[in-house]
């Protein structure tokens, strides 16, 4: 069994990892558009970055819920 804090801990680092699709993404895509003059990469990386949001918003809701479920541990435990 995890005790609060590892679970905290690997959601956090699961935002922070799947943070970074969406971001290279982006980079890349700017790259495509702006330096490569590249239309076609630029817009696949676009729907990468679009879909790595998706991914990140889900895992912000997943720490969301845990941080509640944490919390209302917390509060039982003092009560």
């Amino acid at each position: 069994m995890k005790t609060n804090g590892q679970l905290l801990d690997e959601k956090l680092t699961k935002l922070m990892r799947d943070g970074e699709i969406p971001y290279q993404a982006n980079r890349r895509a700017v790259q495509s558009f702006d330096i490569f003059l590249d239309n076609k990469a630029g817009k696949r990386e676009l729907i990468v970055m679009i879909e790595g949001i998706d991914v990140l918003i889900s895992d912000l809701e997943d720490l969301s819920n845990v941080s509640e479920k944490v919390d209302m541990q917390l509060r039982n435990s003092i009560r």
